[in-house]
């Protein structure tokens, strides 16, 4: 009888090992998509794009990753290649990231973004779409301190430039960042902004383009080794 139990329990105990567990779930919300993004503990993930207003255009992804260290590769019906960091997963091949929800791992936080809601940030990859710098800039990576310099130089930025209408409370505007350093080894990041009201949400996914909308989008460049703003542009001027 204990010989049977022990093999009962063991049994149960090789079952339960292998049972399939979830590791990350990340997420896609945006103008009536939604993307659910999971990775699973036997190396396969789902995708699911599910569309509030055409559910005839829903589809789920299927196929195995890898994972080292911090950078993530998907092969199967969803090809990808990424990194884990700051709570979001985020495309070596364009602007687009997915928000964490729930994870079992960890990965590399520089920047709590609970702190900063209106900021968002992207690694520079001269492969990418939106590259807005010359070709000897590299990647640099933002942290909280740089974000707090950004916030304090936006206002005078501001306030320099004609076609804002009284928009000039930076609080009031989503950001998304891209930085580098240039030839000179300055910080030079280029930051795109529009009415929180508006993209709030999506702004923390991809980066988009909008030829219009007057000061409730503009884009600028600030150097934060010199502390000054350049570039600035804001829509309909």
């Amino acid at each position: 009888m204990i010989r049977f139990f022990s093999i009962f329990f063991f049994t149960l105990f090789l079952f339960s090992c292998k049972q399939k567990t979830e590791l990350v779930q990340a997420e896609i919300k945006s103008f009536g998509l939604k993307i659910d993004f999971r990775l699973y503990n036997d190396s396969t993930y789902i995708m699911k794009r599910i569309y509030e207003f055409d559910s005839i255009k829903n589809e789920t992804l299927e196929g195995n990753f890898k994972l080292l260290n911090d950078t993530l590769v998907c092969y199967g019906d969803f090809n990808f290649n990424g990194l884990i960091k700051n709570n979001f997963i985020e495309s070596n091949q364009e602007y687009e990231k997915y928000e964490i929800i729930n994870s079992k791992i960890k990965s590399n936080i520089k920047i709590d973004f609970k702190k900063f809601p209106t900021y968002t940030t992207f690694t520079f990859d001269k492969s990418k779409e939106y590259n807005r710098f010359n070709e000897t800039a590299i990647p640099y990576e933002l942290t909280e301190n740089d974000l707090l310099k950004i916030d304090s130089i936006l206002p005078i930025c501001m306030n320099k430039t004609e076609n804002f209408e009284g928009k000039q409370n930076a609080d009031d505007y989503s950001k998304q960042c891209i930085a580098t350093k240039n030839s000179n080894g300055e910080i030079e990041v280029w930051v795109n902004c529009a009415c929180s009201g508006i993209a709030k949400e999506s702004f923390k996914y991809f980066i988009g383009t909008v030829h219009d909308g007057g000061p409730c989008f503009f884009k600028l460049k600030i150097n934060l080794t010199k502390i000054e703003c350049f570039d600035v542009f804001v829509n309909g001027s």
